[in-house]
């Protein structure tokens, strides 16, 4: 069921670097970003080729629904100390006994004692933090540094005191015993270091936890090698249904025996060694994930990755994502690059106008249409479409309740999960998680019930024997499976074909040639800005050519496509093979173009 079910809320799932993993021997998998709280463990389960121990929440591993799934791929529960965070009874006061030397905080009327705070919790208040040293009383505790924003706050508030969050210190040896047992006896473990889920678009600050499991059990066995394995996790549309996914492995990272030594010898040696791993994973992560420093910035790596692309190419999934990548680097050592700032700017004045005319990149080459082409294929494709919905209406009335259901008890947690955060922007993080399960449960419920009717209907109204109406319901059951599969499948051609619809509708009536020179001036730009600093981004070019994709022939047989196309709209549309063209309409649908030579030859790249 976990090998079937991440191929629900996603319409492909591709692995990269599966043949890195060590076969065998303890392996510890980092993954990031966590961008799908429960669908991220199951895409690695499934695609890893090796049994894998999850470290999962306790609020999760407790609930229902979420934890038996937890406890059927044998789960690791942890205590997150953010889940135990409550409101402070009480107000917070600047401490009138605070010296240089002993930093204090009071309470009024807190009670910092019945609330259990302990040595190391952490308190918080107006965007501050201190951490605990010790609980001197119900209303006084000493912290181990008072900043500066701290004082501040605590003074300007006065008398009147400041509100306040407790966040206690967990004692996590039994889970580290745990992780520790298993990586000794050569299992997998998988950890998300970022300590939780989110829908941010960079990596949140990676926790220690990883370091320390690996470089304690090879201190407990001097005989073991954990292998780390950085994962990357990209989604396009994560929280959306049918939408698509890359699984990257990394190369594994080997901890040397030097930081064994150093992490045995504790103090400041021990810390060190923890933060050179760290940082390791860190960079691991980095190389097999596509992040961005907020949405804007996304959504310009993702424009500038499709103007690259020629018109004529059709780029694979894990293509894509390594050329998001590229650009995401580019974007970010580059930044102060005048070619490269200007390239931006562009970008999203490109954007902006696309806007405007309230279409997607992928579609501005199908607005070159004369107009009576133009108007008998938005005909064609509007019959098209009631015929597809037409045909998909059975199945989706039957299927109805579930979408309903799943929609709005995943809304109700993404705003749970949103009040009990602070990194989570939307909590779509949650969504494709809650959708899935939901679906799990309703679907079987709502199947045994038409069932029942059916049968019940049968056996009353009926002349069929009892073993004709067993037959009936199951034949019943059956057709219905299948109509849910097929209404998914006509819906999903049904709003492609919609979405096709809106260049047409501009082809017939809209003066677009603006749009379509800007795209093919665009696009030579960008071919330029990465010729020049792509061998800056790999320090030589030869290697830079090594690792393109793209080939220079490639870029030019694309520039001679579109400024064919570009030259006469009407001609281009009797010579333009567009019923080649993949009629995928998704968020990234680099569909393959042949062009047709005056000769009759055809011309670009085959469609594999």
């Amino acid at each position: 069921m976990l090998t079937v079910q991440p191929h629900n809320p996603h319409s492909e799932v591709k692995a990269r670097g599966a043949y890195k993993i060590p076969q065998r021997g303890p392996v510890l998998f980092v993954v990031g970003p966590h961008a799908n709280q429960f669908i991220d463990p199951m895409v690695l389960v499934t695609h890893a080729g090796r049994s894998v121990s999850f470290l999962m929440a306790k609020k999760s591993y407790d609930k229902p629904g979420i934890g038996f799934f937890g406890k059927s791929i044998g789960a690791i529960p942890v205590v997150r100390p953010q889940d135990l965070a409550k409101k402070g009874i009480g107000k917070l006061v600047e401490s009138p006994d605070t010296t240089d030397d002993v930093k204090f905080v009071d309470g009024v009327e807190t009670q910092f004692i019945q609330q259990g705070v302990n040595a190391r919790a952490v308190i918080a208040f107006s965007g501050q933090t201190v951490e605990v040293v010790d609980v001197l009383s119900d209303t006084r505790v000493r912290v181990k540094v008072l900043s500066e924003g701290a004082s501040k706050a605590l003074g300007e508030a006065g008398s009147e005191g400041l509100s306040f969050k407790v966040t206690p210190h967990v004692d996590q040896g039994e889970m580290f015993h745990t992780v520790v047992a298993r990586l000794n006896e050569g299992k997998c473990v998988g950890i998300f270091p970022e300590g939780g889920s989110h829908d941010r678009t960079d990596l949140l600050p990676l926790k220690a936890g990883a370091p320390i499991m690996a470089l304690q059990a090879m201190a407990e066995n001097e005989f073991l090698n954990v292998q780390i394995v950085p994962t990357g996790l990209n989604y396009f549309n994560a929280h959306k249904w049918r939408s698509r996914a890359v699984i990257e492995f990394g190369d594994p990272i080997t901890i040397t025996k030097e930081q064994v030594a150093a992490y045995k010898q504790g103090g400041e040696s021990k810390r060190k060694a923890i933060a050179e791993v760290l940082d390791t994973i860190f960079k691991g992560l980095k190389s097999v994930t596509v992040t961005a420093k907020d949405y804007d910035s996304l959504m310009l790596i993702q424009a500038a990755r499709r103007l690259y692309r020629p018109i004529h190419m059709k780029l694979t999934i894990d293509e894509t994502v390594y050329l998001n990548r590229r650009f995401a680097e580019v974007f970010s050592k580059f930044n102060d690059d005048p070619l490269v700032q200007d390239t931006m700017e562009r970008v999203k004045e490109y954007n902006r106008l696309l806007k405007s005319y309230g279409i997607e990149d992928h579609q501005v080459m199908r607005t070159s249409f004369g107009k009576r082409v133009a108007a008998s294929k938005f005909t064609l494709r509007v019959v098209e479409a009631f015929f597809l919905f037409a045909c998909a209406a059975p199945g989706a009335l039957l299927h109805a309740p579930i979408a309903l259901i799943a929609k709005k008890i995943s809304q109700q947690k993404a705003a749970e999960a949103l009040r009990e955060s602070s990194v989570k922007i939307e909590g779509n993080d949650v969504v494709a998680t809650w959708k899935v399960l939901v679906s799990l449960v309703v679907a079987p419920l709502l199947y045994i019930l038409y069932s029942l009717i059916f049968f019940l209907y049968l056996f009353v109204t009926s002349t069929f024997t009892l073993r004709q109406c067993v037959l009936s319901t199951l034949l019943f059951t059956l057709v219905t499976c299948v109509f849910g599969v097929a209404a998914m499948r006509a819906s999903e051609i049904g709003i492609d074909v919609l979405k096709s619809l809106r260049p047409l509708y501009l082809s017939i009536f809209a003066d677009t040639e603006v749009l379509r020179l800007m795209r093919a001036d665009l696009a030579a730009r960008i071919n330029q800005t990465i010729t020049e600093i792509g061998p800056r981004l790999y320090n030589s070019k030869e290697e830079f050519e090594a690792s393109r994709i793209i080939r220079p022939e490639d870029l030019r047989y694309g520039e001679i496509v579109v400024e064919k196309m570009n030259k006469s709209k009407n001609k281009v549309v009797d010579d333009f093979r567009w019923e080649e063209v993949d009629k995928s309409e998704s968020e990234n649908p680099d569909g393959v173009f042949l062009f047709k030579g005056k000769d009759g030859v055809v011309e670009g790249k085959k469609n594999e």
